[in-house]
């Protein structure tokens, strides 16, 4: 690695980096680029989310794929607030409970999880919460709100 360059594994999760920069909310999309009953996936530090927006306008960040057959979650489709999964139509609420899979015999929704995240929008940006425990209170920077700036 020549000086300058970023090593991208100090970021990753299970890193002293990557611990310590999942202790504070991160920007990881622009409010404008996420319309209402979309999904697409997001890199951030090194690690693959989902970012959907749920038709009722909430943003959500769950995990990359379902644990079913491990098909991205992007790929699917937003139904009301949740995510269905293309493969086979499992689907997801925003704090990454399962809610339904079709075709399963005797489902068990209540057993499948997968990660999710907290999410704020403000001054026009999607912050999520990647680390562990309570997430802190997302930071307010008054210089950017405020008429013809950055929209709240």
């Amino acid at each position: 690695m020549s000086q300058g360059e970023i090593d991208i594994a100090t970021s990753m999760a299970g890193t002293p980096g990557g611990t310590f920069m999942r202790q504070f909310w991160t920007a990881v999309g622009v409010s404008t680029d996420v319309e209402k009953g979309r999904a697409k996936p997001i890199r951030i530090m090194s690690e693959d989310y989902t970012l959907y927006r749920g038709q009722d306008g909430a943003a959500h960040v769950v995990g990359h794929r379902c644990p079913h057959r491990s098909t991205q979650l992007s790929t699917g489709w937003v139904e009301g607030d949740e995510i269905r999964c293309f493969y086979h139509g499992w689907k997801y609420d925003g704090t990454g409970q399962c809610t339904e899979q079709p075709a399963e015999p005797e489902p068990f929704c209540n057993r499948i999880r997968i990660r999710s995240y907290p999410v704020r929008e403000y001054i026009g940006l999607i912050f999520a919460y990647l680390g562990e425990g309570e997430a802190p209170e997302l930071p307010r920077f008054p210089e950017f709100e405020g008429e013809g700036i950055l929209e709240n």
